[in-house]
């Protein structure tokens, strides 16, 4: 039998879930808070939390942005800049639990 400390922990963090274990992965949402606000144009938020699928759209959604910007005069590339620094404050809005939740992670 294990010892009471081993299953409490994993991964070096106590468990959030009443000691239940779980194989989602530990992210802090503080660092998805930061990549989202720092790379969030190129979906580096969304790599960091394994949404691989939601990573590429966002860079497709940027790389049209780019198109766009480059054949009309207005600053389109400004709208995926502006989404990515509101979805950051979103995760610093959120509760741990909450962050945990929709992200299926384990929060640190």
């Amino acid at each position: 039998m294990a010892n009471k400390t081993a299953v409490e922990t994993a991964y070096g963090t106590k468990l959030r879930f009443k000691g239940m274990r779980s194989n989602h992965p530990v992210k802090s949402r503080y660092m998805a808070a930061a990549l989202a606000m720092l790379l969030g144009i190129i979906g580096a938020n969304q790599f960091y939390l394994r949404n691989i699928f939601r990573g590429i759209l966002k860079i497709l959604f940027s790389a049209i942005f780019v198109v766009l910007n480059v054949l009309f005069d207005p600053p389109f590339i400004l709208i995926p800049i502006v989404l990515s620094v509101i979805s950051g404050f979103i995760y610093l809005l959120q509760s741990d639990e909450t962050f945990a939740k929709k992200n299926h992670v384990r929060t640190i």
